[in-house]
């Protein structure tokens, strides 16, 4: 079974062709990494993926089933933005538990999913701080935090290390595999690096 196909997929905005007949299959569990250059199409095909665009042609399926006209919060799909997208007004703990408390999950299983994920990804003891106390590296792992708390299939990350400088960069990459290894969720990370 795959976790992730996307067949023939071409994405078009006028006449301007963005993503231009792209097929692949991502076995479960995997780490698949999108290389290419900026202004490839690697952020309109994750886009497709994740339900904000749609396709001109083709089909993506998740665990098999065509997710074409589901809407974004319909799909079991997380994306890393960049920018990671940390609510600055909210401490660790209450970033992680958002998307919990948006789906009615009850307030002690919240307490215990944010505290197994906050132990997987490394930080056991960071859920009452404040997101401007952590380092690039551990904001990183938050964000992560907050998608794998939802139980993804698939999890996008667009370009998570880019606002890194080069040294914790080189460190992160290492430690994404290390984290999808533990998650055992598909990983699907597009770079230009």
């Amino acid at each position: 079974m795959h976790d992730l196909e996307c067949l023939n997929v071409s994405k078009r905005f006028g006449s301007f062709t963005a993503v231009d007949d792209v097929s692949f299959q991502i076995p479960a569990g995997s780490f698949f990494s999108i290389l290419g250059p900026s202004g490839c199409g690697k952020t309109t095909l994750m886009r497709m993926i994740a339900g904000f665009e749609e396709p001109a042609s083709g089909d993506i399926r998740i665990k098999g089933n065509s997710v074409l006209g589901m809407p974004p919060n319909r799909r079991n799909v997380k994306m890393v933005f960049q920018h990671l997208a940390l609510f600055p007004m909210m401490n660790v703990g209450e970033n992680i538990s958002y998307g919990l408390r948006c789906n009615g999950v009850g307030k002690a299983d919240i307490k215990r999913k944010v505290a197994e994920v906050l132990a997987r990804v490394g930080l056991p003891d960071v859920a009452g701080k404040e997101i401007s106390q952590l380092s690039g590296g551990q904001k990183q792992r938050i964000a992560i935090a907050r998608c794998m708390v939802l139980e993804p299939d698939v999890l996008l990350l667009d370009e998570p290390l880019g606002a890194l400088d080069l040294k914790l960069r080189e460190r992160m990459k290492i430690e994404l595999k290390l984290l999808q290894h533990q998650f055992a969720t598909t990983f699907v990370y597009i770079t230009h690096d």
